[in-house]
């Protein structure tokens, strides 16, 4: 269930990024860092450490992101 809730979180984020209003990219990014911080756990819980290792990268750009449209 929780990876399905990851899943729902992940194309939120990105439809948030891939629309054209950009007072929603701060939020998009943020729920973007999110879901990811979620998979980016799951991986580590299955024992898949580059995976996880991928998904922590992603997370510190998700933040860049927040801190640079915020």
């Amino acid at each position: 269930m929780a990876r399905w809730l990851a899943f729902a979180t992940t194309m939120l984020g990105t439809w948030l990024l891939t629309n054209t209003n950009i007072d929603l990219f701060a939020l998009g990014w943020f729920i973007s860092g999110i879901s990811t911080g979620m998979w980016a756990y799951f991986g580590y819980k299955d024992g898949d450490v580059p995976r996880a290792l991928m998904e922590v990268c992603f997370v510190l750009l998700c933040i860049r992101g927040v801190i640079n449209f915020y």
